[in-house]
């Protein structure tokens, strides 16, 4: 297990309330770039998504966070298959995707996604998956990769943005 020890309640609350945060300070970094704007598509590394596809990307991932805390919620160490996120952005069509509609699918999804984990009792916090290529996660450390993966996302974004 990556963190054993129990989540306490104002750590919770911390989490909670910056995961709440995360679309609202990634609208406000994107928020002057009208749909057309060139740089939603500069790629500077070809590895990784342009803006377009990060929040598409972010908006897509919205609803299998949710799906995943009712999983670890509702079953017994539910198995917890890896998802090729490469592949989602094919068959999803990240490329195309119109980045307002993407953000304001990003907000909604995490609003869900708040609101369902505020809702969790306190023991609901510490119960374990099996993560593919990951091993045993709790909630509480899915909910903390969650935040890590916004951070991420989100440094990526003002990385890109200063270098257009």
């Amino acid at each position: 297990v990556w963190f054993a020890m129990p989540f306490p309640a104002p750590a919770r609350s911390y989490l909670l309330k910056a995961m709440a945060g995360t679309s609202s300070v990634l609208e406000r970094l994107l928020m002057d770039l009208p749909a057309d704007d060139p740089k939603w598509d500069i790629r500077p590394d070809p590895e990784r998504f342009t803006l377009r596809e990060v929040v598409a990307h972010l908006a897509d991932w919205e609803p299998i966070w949710l799906e995943r805390m009712n999983r670890i919620r509702d079953e017994s160490n539910p198995f917890l298959a890896s998802i090729d996120e490469g592949e989602l952005a094919i068959t999803h069509d990240y490329k195309h995707k119109d980045p307002l509609k993407s953000l304001a699918e990003y907000r909604s999804g995490r609003t869900a996604l708040v609101e369902c984990l505020a809702e969790m009792a306190e023991n609901d916090w510490d119960k374990p998956c099996d993560r593919e290529f990951v091993g045993t996660l709790t909630m509480q450390t899915l909910a903390t990769l969650i935040l890590s993966h916004d951070g991420y996302h989100l440094a990526q974004a003002v990385h890109w943005l200063e270098g257009a």
